[in-house]
């Protein structure tokens, strides 16, 4: 099960920000340990404390990503993993603050109704995957919550005031003509096989007069099978080379001849096709709008975040680590 991340600080690009804040649920436990006045403290954010063996927990996992198996734990790469890390804490920290600040919160139902989707998603294998990551249910379930609070949040304290004109998006489709443009692309029916008898065997049946969409179901391999072997639109260059050349060749209606290539035999049939073109204002106004807004939200954020890190009185204890190198 892939640990789930905050889609808006990965589309920011922000290194590592809340690469660990979902997924690494082991540390929800010690969350709530705070109560013992002998754990070290290695950072403290507007006088909450982030602990060493919080801080621990987060890199053991994180260095089994970053290290490859069998790469050597060199000096320089653990310690810009251990300060991204930090920051990432820190960070975590400062965000989850002003959501408090604001009193956001995530009900359990809106909780709950995002689990079961989750779960759809993922199907009947959903609990071995937690037990496969030693991840318990309860700790990853508010892991979830804090991800849909730091998403409500920047829904409501950033995104909300962000518009885009029609003048705005008449000046993007003017300016950048090359964003509407449309490449060339057919729709298109395959049926691949292992080998050249089988691919002859499919090629005999179809001269016969038997349907493209009954031989593809019948004897392809590929899972479009299913669909009688409907690749749907393809682009250039999506495909193989030899299918590629074919398929951008091929008159609409006719079946190939037999093409090898490295995944087998193929035979296709072009269904239909779209030249490249240059969509007009309205078939692309949407498209438009979208971009424009997903590149302000994107400059909002990190100048509310890089905000909310000024206004912070962070304190970072560097010797923590260091002392415990030494030892």
């Amino acid at each position: 099960m892939q640990p789930l991340k905050f889609k808006t600080m990965t589309a920011c690009r922000q290194p590592l920000l809340f690469l660990v804040f979902m997924g690494v649920v082991c540390l929800c436990a010690a969350c709530n340990r705070e109560e013992f006045s002998n754990r070290t403290v290695i950072a403290a954010v507007n006088g909450e404390n982030i602990y060493l063996d919080e801080f621990e927990k987060r890199l053991a996992v994180q260095k089994k990503a970053f290290f490859p198996q069998g790469l050597p734990d060199s000096p320089g790469k653990r310690e810009l993993l251990e300060e991204e890390i930090l920051e990432s804490m820190i960070t975590e920290k400062i965000v989850l603050q002003r959501a408090r600040a604001l009193n956001m919160s995530v009900s359990n139902t809106d909780l709950e109704r995002k689990l079961l989707d989750l779960r759809k998603d993922y199907g009947e294998n959903f609990f071995d995957l937690l037990a496969a990551q030693n991840v318990s249910y309860e700790e990853w379930r508010e892991e979830l919550r804090k991800e849909m609070l730091f998403d409500k949040l920047v829904a409501t304290d950033v995104n909300a005031v962000i518009r885009v004109s029609e003048d705005e998006a008449l000046d993007a489709y003017e300016e950048n003509p090359e964003f509407c443009k449309t490449e060339a692309r057919v729709r298109a029916g395959q049926i691949v096989v292992r080998d050249m008898a089988r691919a002859k065997e499919a090629e005999t049946r179809l001269s016969g007069g038997d349907a493209f969409e009954k031989v593809a179901a019948e004897m392809s391999i590929g899972p479009e099978s299913a669909r009688g072997g409907d690749l749907g639109w393809v682009a250039r260059r999506i495909m193989p080379d030899p299918l590629d050349r074919m398929l951008f060749t091929l008159p609409v209606g006719k079946i190939s001849p037999i093409i090898r290539s490295d995944y087998g035999y193929h035979i296709v049939r072009v269904l239909e096709k779209q030249p490249a073109r240059t969509r007009d204002f309205s078939e692309c106004r949407k498209d438009l709008i979208a971009d424009i807004r997903a590149r302000k939200e994107d400059a909002a954020f990190n100048v509310w975040l890089n905000d909310l890190k000024i206004k912070a009185l962070v304190r970072k204890d560097p010797g923590v680590l260091k002392t415990k190198k030494r030892n």
